[in-house]
C-alpha cells in the first residue's frame, strides 16, 4: 500500500476509534450520515467495525479519509451473489488529490478478492470509481410519482367489494407470509436482495429505511393474506408541494388487494398532508403497474456502480441459469463452443447436448480468430446483468460485437430483465 509521507493506514478495532471514525463521517457527510454507520455497525450482520478503515494525519493526529466494506447478499434469478458494498468514502477537502482514496481501496480490494465476492457496489459520485473499475449498470430503484388528487376516490354513497380487505400493521408471526410474498415477487427478477430471516427480523424491529422511518402493512382477504407494503410516512422531502409519502416496498397479489392499498395510500397522504406519492417498484410489481395506469410517471433514476471482480467465476456461478435459459428454446440439446472474447480474456463456454461444462479462461486471442462474440469486460457485465440487450449495447459501443451466426443464441443465454435492489441495511 502507497501511502504519502505524513498518513498513516488504520483499522478500527477499539471503542476509540470508533468514535473518532464516526465524527469523521458526521463531519464528511453530515450527522445523520455518522450515526447512520453507527448503526449499521453495530446491527447489520456480517458488516463489523474491523471493515472500516482510515488515513490519519500523523502531525495533527486526525482522520482524514475513510472508506469501509459492506457485505450484503444478492441473488441472480436464485443464484446467490456476495456483495462486498464500498461504502461511506470520504475525504477531507483539503487532503484530497493526494491517493489517499486509492490506498484505502487497495485495502478494500484485498478482502475483496481474499473473500472471494462475486460483486462489489457502490453508492457514488459519477465517473470517479472507474479508476477501481466499477460502472454504473444496475438500476438503485424505479419509483413512480404521482399526486394525492391522482389516487381513486369512493363515494360516499358506495363501498367497493374491495373495502372489505383487512389491513392491520405485521407482527413478527406474520414474517413468514410477508417473506413468501417478498420471494414471490422477486421470482420475476434478474437481481434482488437475497434477505436472511435475520435481517427482515432486525429490519422489522427498526422500522428504519436510511434516515427515515418505515410502518409494514398487512392485506388480508377472507383470513388470507395476499399482500404487503412497507410505508415510509415520516421521509419528507421539501419542495414545492411539500412532503413526499413513498411505498419503498411492496407486494400484493390481487388487483382488489392493489385498489385497496391505493386507499390505505390515500388515507395516510391526507392525514399527514402529504401531496406527492412515490411508489418503487419494478414494472412487473402489481402496485406500480396500476399507479402507472391511473397517471404516475417515471422519473430518471439513480444507478447502482458494479465491478465483477472475476468475471469467469460469475459465468461459472450462473451456469445453472444459462442452461434453464435454453430449455424449451431451439438450443436445447445443443453442442457447440462459444467464444467470449473481452479483448484480454477469452472464455470458452463448452454446450454439451444443452449441458454446459465448466467454463474457461483460455487466455487472450487474436480477434481475427475469436471474433463472433466480442465484448468489452464492462458491457459483458451489462449483458448478464440484463440491463441492455445486444442491439442497445452495439448501437453505444461498437467495440461490443456479436455475429449474426451467434445472436439468437447469445440473447438466449443472456436475455434482457429487470432487476429491483430493495432495503439491505437495518
Amino acid at each position: 500500500m502507497k501511502i504519502p509521507d505524513g498518513y498513516e493506514f488504520g483499522v478500527v478495532h477499539t471503542d476509540e476509534e470508533l468514535e473518532e471514525l464516526i465524527s469523521f463521517n458526521s463531519t464528511i457527510h453530515d450527522e445523520e450520515d455518522g450515526e447512520e454507520l453507527r448503526r449499521q455497525i453495530e446491527k447489520l450482520p456480517g458488516f463489523s467495525r474491523e471493515l472500516n478503515f482510515y488515513i490519519r494525519d500523523i502531525d495533527k493526529g486526525i482522520v482524514v479519509s475513510s472508506l469501509n466494506a459492506i457485505p450484503s447478499m444478492w441473488a441472480y434469478e436464485g443464484v446467490p451473489l456476495r456483495n462486498l458494498e464500498l461504502g461511506f468514502v470520504g475525504t477531507l477537502k483539503e487532503h484530497r488529490r493526494k491517493g489517499l482514496v486509492r490506498a484505502l481501496y487497495e485495502h478494500f480490494d484485498e478482502l475483496l478478492q481474499v473473500g472471494e465476492y462475486d460483486i462489489s457496489t457502490i453508492q457514488g459520485i459519477p465517473y470517479y470509481y472507474r479508476q477501481f473499475g466499477y460502472d454504473f449498470v444496475l438500476p438503485m430503484d424505479r419509483t413512480l410519482w404521482m399526486t394525492v388528487d391522482q389516487l381513486p376516490t369512493i363515494e360516499e354513497t358506495t363501498q367497493p367489494e374491495y373495502m372489505k380487505i383487512q389491513i392491520r400493521e405485521s407482527t413478527p408471526n406474520d414474517l413468514t407470509d410477508i417473506m413468501n410474498l417478498y420471494d414471490e415477487h422477486n421470482s420475476r427478477l434478474r437481481v434482488y436482495i437475497a434477505r436472511s430471516r435475520e435481517l427482515w427480523e432486525i429490519q422489522e424491529e427498526a422500522k428504519r429505511e436510511y434516515h427515515g422511518e418505515f410502518r409494514t402493512f398487512l392485506f388480508e382477504d377472507n383470513n388470507r393474506v395476499i399482500g404487503y407494503l412497507r410505508l415510509a410516512v415520516n421521509l419528507t422531502s421539501k419542495g414545492p408541494h411539500g412532503s413526499t409519502l413513498r411505498v419503498i416496498e411492496s407486494s400484493i397479489n390481487t388487483y382488489d388487494g392493489v385498489m385497496r392499498a391505493l386507499q390505505l395510500i390515500k388515507t395516510e397522504a391526507l392525514k399527514h398532508e402529504f401531496y406527492r406519492i412515490g411508489i418503487t417498484g419494478p414494472s412487473t410489481n402489481n402496485l406500480s403497474r396500476i399507479a402507472l395506469d391511473i397517471g404516475g410517471r417515471i422519473r430518471g433514476g439513480w444507478k447502482y456502480q458494479l465491478r465483477v471482480p472475476n468475471i469467469l467465476g460469475l459465468l461459472n456461478k450462473i451456469s445453472p441459469v444459462l442452461e434453464k435459459r435454453l430449455v424449451g428454446s431451439m438450443f436445447e440439446g445443443l453442442t457447440k463452443d462459444l467464444t467470449i472474447n473481452t479483448f484480454r480474456h477469452c472464455y470458452l463456454l463448452r454446450l454439451s447436448n444443452g449441458k454446459i461444462e465448466k467454463i474457461t479462461d483460455i487466455g487472450m486471442q487474436e480477434v481475427d480468430e475469436s471474433r463472433g462474440f466480442r465484448a468489452p469486460p464492462n458491457d459483458l457485465v451489462r449483458l448478464i446483468f440484463g440491463v441492455y440487450d445486444i442491439d442497445e449495447i452495439s448501437h453505444n459501443n461498437i467495440d461490443f460485437l456479436v455475429g449474426r451466426d451467434l445472436k439468437s443464441l447469445v440473447e438466449t443465454l443472456f436475455p434482457k430483465g429487470e432487476s429491483c435492489i430493495s432495503y439491505y441495511y437495518c
